[in-house]
């Protein structure tokens, strides 16, 4: 295949998964808003977000599976389908068409590992480790541009206007799909779908998300947290109870644990919570009072600050593939645990000023950005290759499990060292102080998580495997 064609099969899958990154976030500025917008709760107005990350972690590995049993682009056309019949419905109504329209474009989410293993299809070895960290740099691209882009067309032209572009795009990403990607064969089409499995994932889940991202609001105490957790934590149990004896399950759950997998999905989980924190602690301190350690922004300009934060998480991926070419991938995750580590510890010490801050928030990105490039070259390596689809799909839903987790983490903690009797005061400095701190570690621990995650008998340095 021609390099040019190479490209453009590139270019297109990139393309889809920056505008299914655009549409998580580009509705999150005005999540505030609607409330008021609405005549509606800010308990409800928070689905939101909630509906879009419980389809898309449900999907996400329910269509990597799919994606080894039929063909990939059926898949990443039938998952663009739902965001684009998402995007129409949720600005038709009130509360609820919205937040029925958020969940069908959590379907979007689904596509990004897919894409992935469709690069590994039809690509030639050589461009496959470039084609991947082009497209998990448009994870942070499409986060990071969202939430700017967002607000300007909020104050500009409404909230509807958001669904509409989202809609636009959707279109324009089932036609490219349909006319440029080329239909490919099953990667196992001697497997079945495992329908029990799927149901009781389906639950465990949601349920286990509606904890971690309701809890704030119910209060992690509360009977209603408790027993969600309960429920997702035992339906789990049941659920890998019944994968380890499947011929095909939905996630082959013995592949999963094997060491290099293990650490390479703990270091996607780990880099989610990275790349989440990030955002949400320079925007509290771009927007916070002095008395908050903050500089007093405003939240369209503390927005338009994260695009260097997409720009560089967009320039490295050439450069990880480049390294991971001559020295392997875990060396890319290596290289980007301790950038993160880096930028972490520096904002701590030496965030005097605005454009400081955003300096080392920048840094932050570019290591997530280098280390996003180098889970799905893990996980082509060493998955098998009937299971590619699925593999990215679970290191794909850590990673979202992880955004989960940051969003969890950084309300808790600013809630807990928040002043009593609601003043603003230095408790609010100390609490961003310890996000970073907790920062700084995990990305200490993804250096330790990037060591472990080779086989028992690989040499110490590999690159990436030519494979077809």
């Amino acid at each position: 295949m021609p390099r040019s064609s190479d490209t453009r099969l590139i270019a297109v899958a990139a393309f889809c998964c920056l505008v299914v990154a655009l549409q998580q976030t580009l509705v999150v500025p005005a999540v505030p808003q609607f409330p008021r917008l609405l005549d509606t709760s800010t308990g409800l107005t928070s689905w939101l977000v909630t509906a879009t990350l419980l389809i898309g972690a449900v999907t996400t590995a329910i269509f990597g599976r799919l994606s080894d049993l039929f063909s990939k682009r059926r898949i990443m056309i039938i998952a663009m389908s739902f965001v684009l019949a998402g995007s129409v419905l949720a600005p038709l109504g009130g509360i609820e068409t919205l937040i029925a329209g958020r969940a069908m474009q959590g379907v979007g989410t689904a596509l990004v590992p897919v894409a992935m293993a469709q690069m590994k299809d039809i690509l030639p070895g050589r461009r496959v480790g470039g084609a991947l960290a082009v497209l998990s740099s448009t994870l942070g691209v499409g986060g990071s541009i969202g939430i700017p882009l967002g607000g300007v067309m909020l104050s500009a032209l409404g909230w509807e206007s958001m669904f509409w572009l989202s809609a636009a795009l959707s279109v324009a990403s089932i036609a490219l799909i349909a006319v440029v990607l080329p239909r490919n064969r099953p990667s196992d089409d001697s497997g079945s779908f495992d329908l029990t499995g799927a149901i009781l994932l389906s639950v465990a889940l949601p349920a286990l998300l509606v904890g971690l991202s309701q809890g704030g609001i119910w209060g992690w105490g509360s009977v209603a947290t408790l027993t969600t957790f309960g429920i997702g934590i035992v339906v789990t149990l049941g659920w890998g109870f019944l994968e380890l004896r499947r011929t095909s399950p939905i996630v082959d759950l013995r592949t999963s644990a094997s060491r290099p997998l293990l650490f390479t999905n703990l270091a996607s989980l780990v880099l989610g919570i990275l790349m989440f924190t990030n955002l949400l602690l320079t925007t509290l301190r771009l927007q916070g009072s002095e008395a908050e350690d903050g500089f007093s922004w405003s939240a369209s300009s503390a927005g338009l600050a994260m695009i260097p934060t997409a720009l560089v998480m967009f320039a490295v991926a050439p450069l990880s593939a480049g390294i991971a070419q001559r020295f392997g991938p875990r060396s890319v995750l290596t290289i980007g645990a301790a950038v993160t580590a880096v930028g972490y510890s520096l904002g701590l010490v030496a965030s005097l000023n605005a454009p400081l801050a955003i300096v080392w928030t920048t840094v932050i990105s570019a290591g997530v950005g280098i280390g996003y490039a180098a889970l799905p070259m893990l996980v082509v390596r060493y998955a098998p290759d009937r299971e590619i689809g699925s593999a990215n799909g679970v290191n794909a839903l850590l990673r979202a499990i992880g955004t989960a987790i940051a969003s969890a983490l950084v309300a808790a903690l600013t809630a807990a060292m928040a002043p009593s009797g609601g003043a603003r005061g230095g408790s609010s400095a100390e609490a961003l102080t310890t996000i970073g701190s907790i920062g700084f570690a995990l990305g200490a621990a993804t250096i330790v998580l990037a060591a472990l995650a080779r086989a028992s008998n690989e040499a110490p340095s590999k690159a990436l495997p030519e494979r077809a």
